[in-house]
């Protein structure tokens, strides 16, 4: 899911409203307010600045010490972070949204310029389709074969929005359905014609005020009748964010707030959502992807990380990349054989990736940039692989949530556009 540890005073999107109720219960970002009256200004920054004492050239700490800065109106300070994020490696283009106050600076402008130049347009990705609906503020992305349409949540709308190839749009279930809150994370499980999806209570959701605050679920989904079987709530609060299917049938999902992983085995006796992990065991887990191993593969601020979710034994292991490339930031992670298909959009402008991953040795191989400094690009967040391509919203952001109301889209701008990127 987008955007998770989104700094406070930035404009907000989908991606941060949603990191919004995650940062309230998250250590990092609970020490960088820059709402609060009571930290001193230098405190705000004081976790960022800890993260990079333990790790030199963090880019996400870097980013989000400038995109915070510059939120706050300290120009000088938001340069100086960026300054460091260019030195650090950082290649990809900067947001420029992310740093609207900054744009009238000479230094940031050349800045931005530079980083441009230096990440090029990569890749080619076709038009599936334009929707014909909006106020839906999408999160989630899944494939259902055997109908030929594509599947992406709606955090608005508290349900799963069918889209076919012409874009025309239709409500999977009634809204609210089995309890549905904000939907976020989905998986079709084809061999029972089912759709799995996490849900978690948000400000931006439909009838938000008549739900409990910290709520969390996943829901079973009859793809046939198009109506919730099944829900399984969390005790206690949380945010359930993505999720996937295991092939002995458990359910992974990430809580992005405790930051651990939960698991379900709905066909157990009397099914029960278990912590696989101590919570903190992550910060801020978002993406989530079974392998062909076994393993999960968990995407979180810091990087990836490989999950043994063996009962009484689980292990995490960090993920290496080449040249210890920032693969920080991942929300959505998808599997297409052996290869991982991953949309990085916490820093810059959005890239798609498809890399493959050495389990005995837990680092990242084969690493190939599919897609960057598309047009259409506002913030993707998740896709799924569908005969041979690999479908998603471009422009999750085209609305967004600000003053208790949903934005207007831009002039021009019927719905959302779904890309296809062709797949070896």
């Amino acid at each position: 899911m987008p955007g998770i540890l989104r700094s406070a005073n930035v404009p907000p999107t989908i991606s941060d409203n949603i990191a919004a109720l995650i940062i309230a219960s998250t250590m990092l970002l609970g020490a960088c307010s820059a709402t609060r009256p009571d930290v001193n200004a230098d405190d705000r920054y004081a976790a960022f600045d800890a993260m990079l004492v333990r790790e030199p050239g963090h880019i996400g700490a870097l980013h989000h010490a400038a995109r915070m800065a510059a939120a706050a109106g300290d120009g000088d300070r938001a340069m100086r972070y960026l300054d460091a994020l260019a030195t650090a490696g950082f290649d990809d283009a900067l947001e420029p949204t992310d740093f609207l106050s900054l744009s009238g600076r000479h230094d940031y402008r050349a800045l931005a310029a530079r980083l441009d130049v230096a990440a090029p347009m990569v890749g080619q990705a076709m038009l599936h389709a334009e929707t014909h609906c909006l106020d839906v503020l999408p999160e989630g992305a899944a494939y259902d074969a055997k109908r030929g349409r594509f599947l992406m949540s709606s955090g608005r709308r508290r349900t799963v929005v069918a889209v076919d190839a012409d874009g025309r749009c239709s409500e999977l279930v009634p809204s609210a359905n089995g309890g549905l809150l904000s939907v976020l994370g989905m998986d079709v499980d084809a061999a029972t014609d089912t759709l799995w999806v996490a849900s978690a209570a948000a400000p931006f959701m439909r009838d938000a005020e008549s739900v409990e605050a910290g709520a969390t679920s996943i829901s079973r989904i009859d793809l046939a009748t198009g109506r919730v079987v099944a829900t399984y709530a969390k005790t206690g609060p949380g945010l359930f964010n993505d999720l996937d299917l295991l092939a002995d049938g458990r359910i992974a999902v990430t809580d992005s707030v405790a930051g651990t992983i939960y698991l379900l085995d709905p066909g157990a006796h009397s099914p029960k959502l278990l912590p696989l992990l101590p919570d903190a065991s992550f910060e801020g887990p978002n993406g989530i992807v079974a392998l062909a191993e076994g393993l999960l593969l968990v995407a979180d601020f810091n990087g990836l990380w490989l999950v043994d979710p063996a009962l009484g034994a689980p292990s995490k292991r960090r993920v290496a990349t080449p040249g210890d490339r920032y693969l920080g930031g991942i929300d959505g992670l998808a599997r297409d054989g052996e290869d991982v298909i991953a949309i990085q959009n916490l820093v810059g402008r959005g890239r798609v990736w498809r890399f493959r991953v050495d389990t005995k040795d837990a680092r990242v191989t084969e690493l190939h940039l599919l897609l960057r400094q598309h047009p259409d690009l506002r913030n993707p967040t998740t896709g799924a692989v569908a005969d041979r391509r690999f479908l998603f919203v471009a422009d999750p952001n085209l609305q967004t949530f600000v003053d208790g109301a949903v934005t207007t889209a831009p002039d021009g701008h019927r719905g959302h556009r779904i890309l296809s990127l062709p797949l070896p």
